[in-house]
């Protein structure tokens, strides 16, 4: 068979559903792979606890045993937790990943008018390696916005709102990696923009109701913007622009249009303080980035080059660094224990022994951070998560030079008596810990169980103080509220995150916010005081009208 009728039979639709089929064939496969190897994506320690919250009847809104208290699914994204409560999420991830290159396919021909397939398998190349990643939410979200673009191209605006609005809810990093399309579109083909117009129309509401659900919850955030990874996007976007200007087969503006926007999207995270986007904006790289350069892979330099199109080149260079990420995820196997049960149990055995409701737990954060779901999901809150962009919350030092005073000071300000250090690969943002803990006189070591080592800090400071000579102890830590009993009246710092959502439930008093984003409680009695963390509609409105100055 030559290589035409291969093409022509995977443009037809028995060759579309062999594409679907085969992509949603080597996701399943490899999926399959990794469960039976122990090898969990490298994002699923959050997301298995968030369904694990939602097993248990908490709440999406909050959680106070991360971060000392925070929002979590409600600003990340939720529909997959949701529907990950009445569908396997290994499942949902199969499907949404195996129909993306269909959808894909669909969109470039449709709305490209470029009938060619072949980026199309290799899309769904992409996708089954994908998986090492784990971002499981954002791999929904994409396949509901691509199926949204492939609907527009098919000149459907109303339709494909639809799609577009749930990705929106079930991860907005997916509206936004595909937005220098959407941009491409409008500003290189100007026979899309009415269409383009009732999309948006139709979107709009949706996208006002996520920003307001952003305001309401809104939280500081730290985003990662890495010079090497800025330079790897832009290094991408450059030679999508070199090949778009030598290919010999589509119009060039379009795709210079499309990188140009990339290009911009990335300097725009970058040099933006507290930017939404940080790294993140570099999942349009790691999704789209083969597919793209392989449009781009029939130059007008081929000849007088004896040896084939010099486009190959950079398309296999950034193939390569597309799947860097999944290889060494898949490859780093001293890391892989770190995952498993069974590394943490003697460190959860030695917390259920030294655990004290009047404290925070810290571990020093593991490579693949499974401590973010292994300790929480056992009881035990920490003074970490999964999120780093939370860590503007309390936790900013890991990110400067800090000595062994300031590390101390913050464990104390956290509210932390027992430090665990895992024998094993860490976080690079926990190294310098490893050295103060084992040299510094503030900690001593209690415990040596497996690959952990327990120290206590001395003379730690609880979560709850009193700061008019009273006295107070935790009772109860739950993930939503706590209860906190005192001898005295008077004024009292809670080390839990502070949030307008808090309810003085029991006892006389008043709750207010301390100045290093802590709850204080005026207590008008001695006694115990019952805190809750409560949403209602009303106090919804009330924030956004408040942080909007209504």
């Amino acid at each position: 068979m030559t290589l035409a009728r291969i093409e022509a039979f995977l443009k037809s639709r028995r060759g579309l559903l062999a594409l679907w089929l085969g992509s949603t064939v080597a996701v399943a496969v490899v999926a399959f792979l990794m469960y039976r190897g122990g090898l969990p994506g490298w994002d699923d320690a959050a997301h298995e606890y968030k369904v694990f919250l939602l097993r248990r009847g908490e709440s999406l809104f909050w959680d106070n045993y991360w971060y000392g208290g925070g929002y979590g699914a409600a600003n990340y994204g939720f529909v997959f937790y949701l529907l990950a409560l009445y569908v396997p999420a290994k499942l949902i991830v199969i499907a949404s990943a195996g129909v993306l290159p269909v959808l894909y396919y669909l969109y470039q021909r449709d709305m490209w008018g470029i009938d060619d397939v072949w980026p199309a398998w290799a899309f769904a190349a992409i996708m089954s390696v994908y998986l090492a990643h784990g971002q499981d939410p954002f791999v929904l979200g994409l396949a509901l916005t691509v199926g949204g673009m492939a609907l527009l191209a098919r000149k459907r605006p109303l339709w494909a709102a639809l799609p577009v609005a749930i990705a929106i809810f079930a991860n907005p990093m997916a509206f936004v990696v595909c937005l220098p399309f959407m941009l491409t579109d409008v500003v290189a083909r100007p026979a899309l923009r009415r269409r383009y117009l009732w999309f948006a129309g139709a979107v709009t509401p949706f996208i006002a109701l996520r920003v307001a659900l952003g305001v309401a919850f809104s939280e500081p955030g730290g985003y990662l913007n890495e010079t090497s990874q800025l330079l790897l996007y832009l290094g991408f976007a450059l030679a999508g622009l070199a090949l778009s200007g030598v290919n010999a087969s589509h119009p060039r503006r379009p795709f210079v249009i499309l990188f140009v926007t990339y290009a911009a999207f990335c300097v725009l995270s970058f040099v933006t303080p507290g930017s939404p986007l940080g790294n993140n904006i570099g999942r349009f790289f790691f999704v789209f980035g083969l597919p793209l350069l392989m449009l781009l892979r029939h130059s007008r330099l081929q000849r007088p080059f004896p040896y084939g199109d010099l486009a190959v080149i950079p398309i296999v260079l950034f193939g390569l660094l597309q799947i860097s990420a999944p290889y060494s995820h898949f490859t780093r196997t001293d890391e892989w224990p770190q995952t498993r049960a069974s590394f943490f149990a003697p460190a959860l055995a030695a917390a259920a022994r030294y655990y004290d409701p009047d404290y925070r737990i810290h571990v020093v954060a593991l490579r693949r951070h499974w401590e973010a779901a292994y300790f929480p999901e056992a009881g035990y809150p920490i003074t970490r998560g999964w999120y780093r962009q939370a860590d503007a919350i309390h936790n900013g030092l890991f990110y400067t030079p800090y000595d062994a005073a300031t590390y101390t000071a913050w464990l104390r300000r956290m509210g932390v008596q027992y430090i665990f250090l895992p024998e094993a690969p860490l976080d690079a943002w926990s190294q310098r810990e490893v050295k103060i803990l084992k040299t510094s006189p503030e900690f001593e070591v209690v415990d040596r169980s497996g690959a952990w080592t327990v120290f206590r800090l001395r003379d730690a400071e609880p979560l709850a103080v009193g700061l008019n000579e009273g006295t107070a102890h935790i009772t109860r830590m739950g993930r939503q509220g706590f209860s906190v009993t005192v001898d005295l009246p008077g004024t009292y710092l809670l080390k839990v995150t502070w949030s307008p959502y808090w309810s003085l439930v029991e006892g006389p008093g008043v709750l207010r916010r301390s100045p290093d984003r802590f709850l204080l409680l005026d207590a008008r009695t001695a006694g115990t005081y019952t805190l809750r963390f409560e949403v209602t509609p009303g106090k919804v409105v009330s924030e956004v009208g408040a942080r909007l100055g209504l």
